[in-house]
């Protein structure tokens, strides 16, 4: 019995060790084939973060490329004063091109300008006209590239090859045709689906209807072409500039005027701006003032409101004597010591 027992347990330990080596190798495969696994994962990780990182890259080329496709127009601001008039023959510069001295955001920009839209302001001329010089511009960039403008020479440009082309209105071999604006004027321009028309102090100056005559206007405009794609532009249009923005930004193409009561408006009279600012301390340092003062030659000077009493005579009381007999008698005494004075010098004397 005994041995039959030894028998036993001698087998089952030879069965043991028989089969540990097989779970061994069995859990190596097993623990392998998880490495294997766990590797094949990451590197499908990896190369799906590849991926990712190679569609973040293709997304900022895009994003970039779209940003250099707008390219908005950086609109400065500084120290923003109201003012009632601007000069703008001020600029920094004394050769070459000049930079902005007055810049907003297009007032038109985001507004429902299908209907129409309207601009107008006092124009002050202080020295030599230059025609190509600007009074106001408006400018986009990107989708929206291209230009309105007024110039001192009284002549109205637009130019946007996506929306229309270009039209010159009053301008003939770079000369100005009619000067508008003469002493000084209130200028109106009314853009409209159907065309255009410029006021000088409400008395019609000119309309679509000149780009008709060669000698005085040229473009891909004629005056039965439909000018919706001149204010769906306005719309979209970043910037808004006086005295600059046009395609002539030199010193020589200064604009000397004095601008003042400007009136940016919907067709519908919805106003979008009527009032003039400046940068103080950019102003200032050119030499100009931004000091409040009145248009078309006013000296701005304010007088403080005073009430003032006007004075009257007859509600004056006196008191007092009179002085007539005091004076009555100073006098006859003075007659009467006058001709005794004469009496004795005229009485015969007796010589001895």
């Amino acid at each position: 019995m005994r041995k039959k027992m030894m028998a036993m347990i001698l087998a089952g330990v030879l069965a043991g060790f028989s089969v540990m080596p097989v779970s061994a190798t069995e859990t190596d495969n097993v623990e392998q084939a998880a490495d294997a696994d766990g590797e094949n994962a990451a590197d499908e990780g990896n190369a799906d973060g590849e991926n990712a990182d190679v569609t973040a890259d293709e997304e900022n080329a895009d994003g970039e490329n779209a940003d250099a496709a707008v390219q908005e127009i950086v609109i400065p601001k500084g120290n923003l004063v109201d003012v009632d008039v601007i000069d703008l023959s001020l600029h920094a510069e004394t050769t070459g091109d000049r930079t902005p001295v007055y810049a907003y955001e297009n007032p038109f920009r985001g507004q429902d300008t299908s209907k129409g839209a309207v601009i107008e302001f006092y124009a002050d001329p202080t020295w030599d006209v230059h025609v190509l010089g600007t009074i106001f511009a408006i400018n986009g960039s990107g989708e929206y590239d291209g230009k309105l403008y007024f110039t001192p020479g009284s002549y109205l440009g637009f130019n946007s090859a996506g929306f229309g082309g270009f039209f010159d209105a009053n301008l003939f071999n770079y000369n100005i045709v009619t000067d508008y604006i003469k002493d000084g004027a209130q200028i109106r321009i009314e853009l409209l689906p159907d065309g255009f028309a410029v006021y000088a102090d409400d008395a019609l100056c000119y309309d679509q209807a000149i780009l008709d005559d060669p000698e005085k206007a040229d473009g891909d405009f004629t005056p039965e072409s439909d000018f919706s794609g001149v204010l769906t532009w306005l719309s979209g249009a970043e910037a808004l500039y006086f005295g600059y923005g046009s395609w002539w930004n030199t010193v020589s193409d200064t604009a000397n005027i004095d601008l003042s009561k400007i009136s940016f408006r919907l067709a519908d009279g919805t106003v979008l701006m009527d009032r003039l600012q400046a940068d103080k301390d950019l102003v200032e340092s050119l030499g100009g003032s931004v000091e409040t003062v009145e248009a078309a030659g006013q000296t701005g000077l304010q007088l403080a409101d005073v009430d003032v009493a006007i004075f009257d005579i007859n509600s004056v009381e006196y008191q007092g004597s009179s002085v007539l007999p005091l004076m009555t008698t100073v006098v006859v005494v003075v007659i009467l010591g006058a001709l005794a004075a004469v009496i004795l010098a005229c009485r015969p004397r007796t010589y001895e």
